[in-house]
């Protein structure tokens, strides 16, 4: 028989081994896109699916001879076939083809985070190492987060010991776990190793994630690797900003910035700079500051983060100020930075959106900041975070969305360094505010209020402009005559048209759109969702809205925080009212609650 001819039968290719197919995944994930910390998988490709389904398989087979879980508490079964079924779903929609879905704003990050036992939050504060043979742990954990949650959520972990070349490969450990029921924020997979400090060896760690949402149909399988070392001196970090304004006893851990108007709660406020001279909430902001202690709200010139050349403030978008300082840490010589990793990705921030789901983060390039040769490295940047995770079309990442949610700072701080051996080793640090050894914080973007000029009903029963109000004014806040005093004024700019409000009573009210009106049913709602005859609270009783308009506005508005701890005590959530221009309103306390994200479900 001749070659080529028709009849003669191809021998079947012979299965690519496990580490072959590793190996297709890790060149596929080093392609990813820029700014990403994982590779969504082309389950089309028989290599990377036939990888991820020996991890799936490899995870319930351990838990099958563990016996269920290795953490206290009742046991859990889990074999993770929801995983399974989720992959096998993915892949028959890859194999299958054709023209891909419209896209949904649900995506999901997946990224994974290393502690040192001596760093715990990777902060300059030493823990001491319990282990017998007295060697320092390196904790690792993926995280995996998704907008609006997802119905189940499966991650593993896997830490080798290697060469740096990457290629001689020794399993350290092995994890895997899920959730189920529209988690939000899935860290609990974790492994802790004591891997080797010598001077050719790193730790290799890679995770999968599988996800699903039983909403919009949609699944996310994705693999993260990173690696790193360990050596007697730690890579660690300091960090000087985000930082709460004063050391004055707090209520919560959230450290609150106000980007277009807040009041005397605000950390740090976008300013204006008159010659050393901060103000804040400008028409036209030049940077942000951090506030000094005491009244009025005026900006730290030793805490001041200007826009870069070429920027300019954005109103959609979130800034966080960035100040600190990454350590090499040091083997048998101080580690001197060669090269960054991978470039933009080295310093990765990422705000997690711990009750909406999902992250956001920075396009931002710091590594121009990492000197080369030098043991130490300096941020001090104003950074913009507003960059969605996945370029799907989702806008979860605006000011409009993320305002008023505690969300949790994350950050990757990544190099290549020497450290007396021949060749540059990786070293890496990672954090989240709220797991820092002092001052933990979330962060809070506020936003409110009512235009000027808005007439407020004191207690006497005249009126005056709310912008000529001062604290321990007081101000009605129902028909019977109940009375709150002002605890704080809050006041900022509004580029965004106001609603314009009217009834058949002759009132005539401008708010910003999500501030919140009292109807006589007992419901609170927004400003821009008031309708023609809904019946709202006044002074002089019940009144229809005639009327509901948006009117241009480009000035200042301002909001008023009621009620001392001894007024409060009798009232209920929505009774931190007072009227405006007539018709019942709520103040600052109500204008955050009704504004906090709620806690989407991934299930309908």
């Amino acid at each position: 028989m001749l070659p080529g001819c028709p009849w003669i039968i191809k021998p079947t290719p012979k299965p690519r081994s496990i580490e072959e197919q590793r190996e297709v995944v890790m060149a596929a994930f080093q392609k990813r896109p820029p700014h990403e910390d994982f590779v969504m998988l082309d389950l089309a490709d028989d290599d990377q699916y036939e990888y991820a389904r020996h991890r799936l398989q490899e995870a319930a087979a351990a838990q099958a001879t563990q016996g269920g879980q290795d953490t206290p508490g009742p046991t859990v079964a889990r074999d993770f076939a929801r995983a399974l079924k989720t992959l096998e779903i993915a892949r028959a929609k890859a194999v299958r083809g054709g023209p891909r879905p419209k896209p949904t704003d649900w995506d999901c990050d997946h990224f994974i985070h290393v502690n040192d036992s001596r760093t715990l939050g990777g902060g300059k504060v030493q823990q001491a190492d319990k282990a017998q043979d007295n060697r320092p742990s390196l904790i690792l954990n993926p995280y995996a987060t998704c907008a609006g949650g997802a119905t189940h959520v499966f991650t593993d972990v896997t830490a080798y010991d290697s060469d740096l070349s990457g290629k001689k490969l020794t399993v350290l450990a092995k994890s895997a776990n899920e959730e189920h029921n529209d988690g939000k924020t899935f860290d609990d997979t974790a492994v802790s190793v004591r891997p080797s400090m010598a001077p050719e060896s790193k730790v290799v760690v890679e995770s999968l994630m599988v996800a699903h949402n039983d909403q919009t149909g949609e699944e996310h399988v994705s693999f993260a690797s990173l690696d790193t070392t360990l050596t007697p001196e730690p890579v660690s970090f300091t960090m000087d900003h985000p930082r709460f304004a004063s050391n004055e006893p707090r209520s919560n851990i959230n450290l609150t910035t106000c980007q277009l108007r807040g009041g005397a709660d605000c950390d740090y406020a976008m300013v204006t700079n008159a010659q050393g001279t901060l103000a804040p909430y400008p028409q036209t902001p030049v940077g942000l500051a951090l506030r000094k202690t005491g009244n009025p709200w005026t900006g730290d010139p030793a805490a001041y983060f200007p826009f870069q050349t070429g920027q300019t403030f954005d109103i959609t978008n979130i800034y966080v100020p960035t100040q600190l300082t990454f350590d090499a840490g040091a083997m048998s010589q101080p580690c001197t930075i060669q090269a960054m990793k991978n470039g933009p990705t080295t310093t990765r921030m990422r705000l997690i959106k711990t009750d909406s789901g999902g992250t956001c983060t920075t396009l931002a390039d710091l590594s121009d900041l990492f000197i080369i040769n030098g043991k130490t490295a300096s941020i001090q940047r104003l950074v913009n975070l507003s960059q969605n995770t996945t370029a799907n079309g989702g806008t979860g990442c605006t000011m409009e969305k993320i305002v008023n949610e505690p969300v949790v700072m994350s950050m990757t701080l990544y190099s290549m360094a020497t450290c007396g051996g021949a060749a540059a080793v990786p070293r890496l640090t990672t954090f989240t505010s709220t797991a820092l050894p002092t001052n933990p914080f979330n962060l809070n973007v506020l936003n409110s209020c009512m235009a000027e000029g808005t007439k407020v009903t004191l207690a006497d029963g005249t009126r005056a402009p709310i912008e000529t109000l001062k604290v321990g004014d007081k101000v009605r806040a129902n028909a019977s005559g109940r009375v709150l005093t002002v605890q704080d004024f809050i006041f900022g700019r509004e580029p965004k048209p106001l609603v314009r409000l009217r009834d058949d009573q002759g009132h005539d009210v401008r708010l910003t759109e999500k501030h919140p009106v009292l109807l006589t049913s007992g419901l609170v709602v927004p400003a821009d969702k008031v309708q023609v005859k809904d019946q709202v609270r006044t002074e002089s009783g019940t009144a229809f809205i005639t009327a509901t308009e948006r009117v241009p506005y480009d000035g200042k508005v301002y909001n008023l925080k009621l009620g001392t701890a001894e007024e409060l005590e009798s009232l209920g959530p929505n009774e931190r009212t007072l009227f405006a221009d007539g018709v019942l309103v709520g103040d600052d306390t109500m204008q955050r609650e009704l504004t906090s994200p709620r806690r989407a479900s991934a299930t309908p």
